[in-house]
């Protein structure tokens, strides 16, 4: 007898357990789930950042100006103006940094040439490295870039803050701190106070 109860709750029970639906006046039935929506687009892949090592080779930049490509930016804009902006100072080419800079820059410069310490401390210039590089994305309106420069036995940094205008970067200077090293790689670390 006891298996013959048995077989007649299974039953039942797994009708129950099947859903209410079945039976008539056991509830009422669920609406159907809402449909999910679907994810959203992956974002935009990050910019690549260029091939500086050919910008060097075909914007014809001084040999001692140094790009590393871990510094590139996204930007062919950004970085023919770095390159042309390190190579006037290793070259020590008055009159293309004069294009490149604002006003106020100018003005300095104007004082430098006037006193020689321009010629003076671009003669000794043995390499112009790049050592920070902050250009997010294409085009920026504003990006700031430092060099490391290299005169025999010291290595100092300069300092810039570019702003598109008219389609072309003008620079401005900004303090460069006062930490020197031997070599420019040596600022790669990006330690510069």
């Amino acid at each position: 007898m006891r298996l013959h109860s048995l077989w007649t709750v299974v039953p039942l029970a797994l009708t129950l357990i099947a859903g209410t639906a079945i039976l008539p006046g056991c509830g009422e039935k669920k609406p159907p789930p809402k449909p999910v929506a679907p994810p959203p687009p992956p974002p935009p892949p990050a910019p690549k950042a260029i091939d500086v090592g050919t910008l060097l080779q075909t914007s014809k930049a001084d040999k001692r100006v140094q790009f590393p490509q871990e510094k590139a930016p996204a930007d062919d804009a950004v970085a023919i103006s770095v390159i042309n902006l390190a190579s006037a100072i290793a070259k020590g080419d008055s009159k293309a940094m004069s294009g490149m800079l604002v006003n106020v820059g100018k003005d300095v410069l104007d004082q430098l040439l006037a006193s020689g310490q321009w010629d003076e401390a671009t003669g000794k210039i043995e390499a112009v490295r790049v050592v920070e590089l902050s250009a997010p994305g294409a085009r920026p309106q504003s990006f700031n870039v430092s060099f490391a420069v290299q005169e025999p036995g010291v290595a100092y940094l300069v300092r810039f803050t570019a702003t598109l205008d008219n389609d072309k970067y003008v620079f401005t200077g900004m303090p460069g701190g006062r930490k020197t090293h031997a070599r420019a790689n040596q600022f790669d670390d990006g330690v510069f106070d």
